[in-house]
């Protein structure tokens, strides 16, 4: 029995010393099923919806292991930051903003993934795979990611510096799956290019004072969108604060100096007498329902909204557009890192990989609509791209179809490559957004401040000071019937002046 019992106890310290060493050797996390598991965190629809069953077909081919995929989702940068930096997020992969993914990396949250991928080497050739073959980072470059994209992230987060003086290169920590504008989705019935053209941010502020656009305006509920349209806003009309009229859209962009700050909540307080009210990702629905006709937009949210509204049932007649102000706007990248929490680095880097391949770029792009950020030039030369591309967007309408039901005119490849709205020119007038690091606060409760708006209305005044009385009334009610339930009570006297007691023994 004393054999037995230490044989078990053997046992279980083993099994507690191996178990841990075992499961870095296979390089990943486990499930309960004895597989894989990778667990992602990334934006609400940014993926095409096979994608993870696809990859988790592709990874057990590849390593002979089965996988299962755990997807979860944020809505806003901010949301997804402050479970990281708390250390609430225990997951593999998470897909941030340029600035967000700054912010982490500079407080020691991510993995240099170059470094990942020379741990995981060994694992790569067993199963027949080398680093020069990657799709992302690989020694040679950058896999198939657009040189264009890293040409601005490169020198605009290739030298970055921690508090302790730690250099760090954002091209080692992250790889771009996707890239786009800030813009305006508009309702070309109500809005007319001239219109945009003369007024441009201003739009969003009706200043061209357009009775059917008033109150018709969506903003987004994102504090570091909405403070960009502000500041562009003033750029193009000459109302930013003494001294800051010489500032590149670049330095406007990221400049959180008082005077600024103070200026953008006086405009973004003055916006809510024109707009509906602030959204993160129902304004395409909106904007399809003609419930309002201006949103501040990304461009892939744009995109999908203007492609969606071709065939929308209700909205026959609705037609969506998408404009950049020529002045001053934002381009921002979003990209895969690998946080400090990852339990799977092999199926991790397998799957920033498998985004990169063309096909899966176009697929995810093709079904959120934002630019893959996968090359250009890449996704021309691949044939099976060209073609699913074309069949999605060839008219097979009986109008394009001639007598014996074949395509009188296919889809133009260059038309995709060739429109602005999802492959813009970068430029000077494009800036891109930086960690506001100890400066953040101050503009969030600016945020706040200006969402609340610069007072409060007198009706409301009228409304509390009604709530206030009825309740004042009711305590008052409560307390009075306690009152009078709690009152000393009147004793009757007895007949010979004793007490009532007394009185009831007496005519016993």
């Amino acid at each position: 029995m004393k054999r037995t019992a230490l044989l078990l106890i053997v046992t279980a310290l083993l099994a507690a010393v191996l178990l841990p060493v075992l499961t870095a050797c296979n390089g990943g996390g486990i499930d309960g099923s004895g597989g894989d598991r990778l667990v992602i965190y990334n934006w609400e629809d940014y993926i095409d919806p096979d994608m993870c069953d696809e990859f988790e077909a592709y990874y057990e081919e590849i390593t002979g292991r089965s996988l299962s995929i755990t997807y979860t989702t944020f809505d806003t940068n901010e949301t997804m930051m402050t479970k990281v930096l708390k250390g609430d997020a225990n997951v593999d992969l998470i897909c941030p903003s340029e600035y967000a993914i700054e912010k982490l990396m500079l407080a020691g949250c991510l993995r240099n993934q170059k470094e990942i991928y020379l741990e995981i080497a060994p694992q790569l050739e067993q199963y027949g795979l080398t680093l020069e073959g990657m799709s992302s980072i690989n020694p040679d470059g950058y896999g198939n990611i657009e040189p264009g994209v890293m040409d601005v992230i490169k020198p605009m987060f290739g030298d970055l510096e921690d508090g302790s003086g730690k250099k760090y290169d954002m091209t080692d920590y992250m790889v771009p799956y996707f890239w786009g504008t800030l813009g305006i989705l508009y309702n070309t019935n109500v809005i007319s290019i001239e219109e945009l053209e003369q007024y441009g941010w201003g739009v969003l502020w009706n200043v061209q004072k357009n009775p059917k656009l008033e109150n018709k305006i969506l903003m987004k509920d994102s504090v570091r969108d909405s403070y960009a349209a502000a500041v562009f806003y003033m750029y193009e009309y000459g109302l930013l604060p003494e001294g800051y009229e010489n500032y590149t859209v670049q330095q406007l962009i990221n400049c959180t100096d008082d005077a600024v700050i103070k200026k953008a909540e006086q405009v973004l307080t003055e916006q809510r007498d024109h707009i509906s009210g602030y959204e993160v990702d129902f304004g395409k629905d909106d904007m399809l329902n003609e419930i309002v006709y201006a949103d501040l937009a990304w461009s892939g949210d744009a995109l999908w909204a203007i492609d969606e509204s071709e065939y929308y049932e209700d909205t026959d007649t609705t037609q969506l557009d998408y404009y950049v102000p020529p002045t001053a706007s934002n381009i921002w990248y979003d990209g895969w890192v690998v946080p400090n929490t990852v339990n799977n680095k092999l199926a991790a880097m397998m799957f920033i990989d498998y985004m990169c391949k063309p096909m899966s770029g176009i697929l995810n792009s093709m079904e959120v609509c934002y630019t893959s950020a996968v090359a250009k030039d890449k996704l021309l030369a691949d044939e099976e791209v060209c073609d699913y591309i074309i069949e999605e967007y060839t008219d097979y309408s009986d109008e394009n179809l001639d007598e014996n039901g074949d395509v009188i005119e296919y889809f133009d490849i260059n038309e995709y490559f060739d429109d602005e709205r999802r492959y813009p020119v970068i430029g000077e007038t494009l800036g891109v957004m930086r960690d506001f690091g100890d400066r953040n606060e101050p503009v969030v409760q600016m945020w706040q401040r200006a969402k609340s708006g610069a007072g409060v209305a007198p009706s409301l005044w009228w409304c509390l000071l009604a709530i206030v009385l009825a309740v004042g009334i009711m305590i008052g009610a409560y307390y009075a019937v306690q009152a009078f339930k709690l009152r000393p009570r009147k004793v009757k006297s007895a007949p010979d002046g004793g007490d009532a007691e007394d009185g009831a023994k007496a005519r016993e």
